[in-house]
């Protein structure tokens, strides 16, 4: 239940960013137009690939939130990290078609009419795009969701691209070089193939059952060591699935205890480990009697 609730908490700032993105993309793509900047253009279009982000990512959390059925035995968590690929992969698509009309661009570059208003639109967008970085990145942190650090980067980009569009405007307008324009909307397609493969790495991982967690398997170690009759704790394997964490250990207990006091030690681990890490969404305790000490064995030879 807790899992879903905060689901749903990542899916409301996944569409509050869709919003302010569309309505962003909109004033660039549309100043650009009337001021021929082929940078602002570039960046309003890039405003309206990371809304479809945005909406992929909230799509994705939204799915999560399912519960486990008959088809899918763990739950629809991974929704969250397939999401986030496809958003990468959608962006580089996106950033190809940016570098080409650059490129293009650059060799028939024009002057910039209405420069001030074009500069005004991307010191804006800039702003917009430094707060919602530093909101996402908090709630990025709080749920520990790929999708929503992949947006959370995604503002991160969109400020560099908005200043980079900027310095592009401001040049080709006060140093008189047309070309700075398209320089700056080639820049931009190239921060937006940066992100898409870290963010594509990254979901490529979890995917893969890949979990850089070392100091996690060591607390979970320790808590389960606090619990009484437990004589050691064995194979601690975790793996993410979208924003959480699921996992299974073998934990080596006293063998003259009984079959239910044994029951009731694996339920206190597994209560407990959940209690303590609230990004465990299921631990799985297997146990197993303690090995009897070599020399008792010599003895009986």
């Amino acid at each position: 239940m807790q899992q879903r609730e905060e689901l749903a908490k990542g899916g409301a700032v996944a569409s509050k960013s869709f919003t302010i993105l569309v309505l962003v993309g909109i004033a660039e793509v549309i100043v650009g137009i009337f001021s021929a900047s082929i940078a602002l253009i570039a960046d309003g279009v890039h405003s309206f690939s990371d809304a479809a982000v945005s909406l992929i990512v909230w799509l994705g959390l939204r799915l999560s939130r399912k519960s486990a059925d008959g088809k899918f035995h763990f739950g629809y968590y991974r929704v969250e990290t397939f999401s986030s690929m496809v958003a990468a992969i959608f962006m580089s698509i996106l950033g190809a078609i940016i570098l080409y009309e650059s490129y293009q661009v650059l060799f028939y570059s024009r002057p910039i009419v209405n420069a001030e208003i074009a500069m005004i639109v991307a010191l804006a967008a800039t702003v917009i795009a430094v707060i919602m970085s530093i909101f996402k990145r908090r709630e990025a942190r709080k749920f520990d969701s790929l999708a929503l650090k992949a947006d959370a980067f995604n503002s991160v980009k969109d400020f560099l691209t908005s200043f980079t569009a900027f310095i592009g405007i401001a040049a080709s307008r006060y140093l008189g070089i047309t070309q700075t324009d398209s320089v700056a909307g080639i820049i931009i397609a190239f921060f937006i193939f940066a992100v898409s493969y870290y963010i594509i790495k990254e979901a490529s991982l979890v995917l893969m059952d890949a979990c850089s967690c070392t100091e996690i398997i060591s607390d979970i170690e320790n808590v389960a060591k606090s619990v009484p009759h437990v004589k050691s704790v064995q194979d601690v394997r975790l793996r993410k699935i979208g924003p959480y964490v699921m996992g299974d250990m073998r934990v080596e207990i006293d063998g003259t205890i009984t079959v239910n006091e044994a029951h009731k030690i694996q339920i206190e681990i597994e209560e407990k480990v959940k209690q303590e890490f609230d990004e465990v969404a299921e631990i799985k305790v297997r146990i197993e009697p303690a090995k009897t000490g070599d020399k008792r064995e010599e003895k009986q030879r």
